[in-house]
């Protein structure tokens, strides 16, 4: 069953070379050979909108949420791919993951793609800017745990962050896949909310022209609920406790 994504796409920057885009949650970026039938995809919508062909320059997952960045025109293609390859473009991701993490730290654990037997070297550095509790029962605890981490992965594996917080056995929120089945059904039913919850929130990258370019995405409607719900001031400094 196909579910609709959460939200419509927008233009978050735009010029005669390059065009950022607000990806929803569960929309695909391109078609693939998995969701070949799915009726929509990023790409699709902006070459509408553009009346123009447009190529991505990097991908997200279907049920991640941000700032997706295509060009206009090969050299542009090419000129940011490279940074990509390089590990020179800075990304960074906000996201809502079980228990409480330590303030800061990395991950490298090396990862291999779906029907790959070869492992490549993967690299992830998070920040913790806020621990949380929920006065909600899940299992054998009366209350639930939670932190918001700032995500900065050097490399871009195939569900890199996903896959790196599940090995620390803090998994993402919402990971029908690699997640903790029980607190996702808690947000399920509990809170109504299903998402995954992480979002691409902000890239920095070199134009053609050498100078640098900064794209901030705002965060989708399920992180702004429990922003609402509790108060917890996602854009806030770091508290811990």
């Amino acid at each position: 069953m196909q579910q609709e994504p959460i939200g419509d796409p927008y233009i978050l920057y735009e010029d005669d070379r390059l065009v950022a885009t607000w990806k929803p949650n569960r929309m695909l970026v391109h078609r693939t050979k998995l969701d070949y039938y799915e009726r929509q995809n990023l790409r699709r919508w902006l070459a509408d909108k553009l009346n123009q062909k447009v190529d991505p320059i990097h991908r997200l997952d279907k049920p991640t949420s941000g700032i997706v960045l295509f060009a206009k025109d090969v050299d542009a293609l090419n000129h940011v791919k490279q940074q990509f390859l390089e590990h020179t473009v800075r990304k960074e991701y906000i996201a809502l993951v079980r228990g409480y993490t330590e303030p800061d730290g990395s991950i490298e654990k090396p990862l291999q793609k779906e029907g790959s037997t070869e492992a490549k070297e993967a690299f992830t550095y998070y920040e913790t800017t806020k621990h949380v509790e929920v006065p909600i029962e899940v299992s054998r605890y009366p209350q639930s745990r939670y932190s918001i981490v700032r995500v900065q992965p050097r490399t871009g594996r195939f569900h890199q962050i996903r896959l790196h917080f599940s090995h620390l056995r803090h998994p993402i929120v919402g990971d029908s896949k690699h997640g903790d089945r029980k607190h996702n059904h808690m947000f399920r039913d509990e809170l109504k909310l299903a998402p995954l919850f992480l979002h691409a929130q902000k890239l920095t990258f070199k134009h053609l022209d050498g100078c640098q370019i900064v794209i901030h995405a705002p965060l989708p409607p399920h992180f702004l609920e429990i922003e609402r719900k509790w108060d917890w001031q996602l854009g806030a400094g770091v508290t811990h406790g």
